[in-house]
């Protein structure tokens, strides 16, 4: 049976603009965006299919067509052609981008005094991610939160840091205090070499100015490890 042969309270669509998009299940609002079904199969049974392969998991798919490769994404999307694909591409990334907005709202107003607040920006940022970015935020003396930046992004060992470009934005800003918050992608939390050293060259570099590093955090897979706490600088 088709979708059109469907009681019209059950259909996706005509559910929605009677009920609104929060009544919908993820699979009624994919199967939306996918639009049309294939022989023998709805909508709803392709979106169906396509929750299934993601665990039911809007974050793996997300992760899969945002940031996976064209077998990842092949393998997801049987039956699911290019034109199709980039519908859902689409509506993630406005996903995306809309809670990135939320969260630089959410920042402006945010302090930053302990290793939790700054794991607490960060966690679902970092966590899926299967490269690594190095990110430092800048703050008043009471921790608000004046300007965050992406220092850099690598593969998945350490992304490296040019330290000025750390320490530039700390005097633009006139900041007091900065953080730093890089991933390891599904590994230790633990600090490598490279991760001390380079901290201890940033808190350096910060102390000639005047400004003070007084959080350095690891992030993996919904963890973190705190520098500072663990007197690593």
């Amino acid at each position: 049976m088709v979708i059109t042969e469907w009681a019209e309270q059950d259909r996706p669509r005509e559910k929605m603009m009677a009920n609104g998009p929060a009544s919908l299940t993820e699979v009624e609002l994919l199967a939306i965006l996918i639009n049309t079904g294939q022989r023998g199969k709805t909508a709803v049974d392709i979106a169906r299919e396509l929750m299934f392969h993601t665990g039911n998991s809007l974050m793996t798919l997300a992760h899969t067509l945002l940031q996976g490769d064209d077998d990842e994404r092949k393998a997801m999307l049987k039956g699911i052609g290019p034109a199709k694909m980039c519908v859902i591409q689409a509506a993630l990334e406005l996903g995306r981008r809309h809670q990135n907005e939320i969260q630089q709202y959410t920042d402006s107003r945010f302090r930053i005094t302990s290793s939790t607040d700054l794991f607490n920006i960060f966690n679902r940022q970092l966590s899926d991610l299967d490269y690594e970015e190095l990110w430092a935020v800048y703050c008043s003396n009471s921790g608000k939160i004046l300007y965050k930046k992406r220092i850099s992004e690598g593969g998945v060992n350490f992304s490296g840091a040019d330290i000025k470009k750390i320490c530039r934005p700390a005097i633009e800003y006139m900041a007091s205090n900065v953080a730093l918050c890089h991933n390891h992608p599904h590994s230790s939390t633990h600090p490598s070499r490279a991760d001390i050293d380079l901290t201890q060259k940033v808190k350096q570099a910060l102390t000639t100015i005047d400004v003070r590093l007084f959080e350095h955090i690891i992030i993996s897979d919904g963890q973190y490890y705190s520098m500072s706490e663990n007197g690593d600088f």
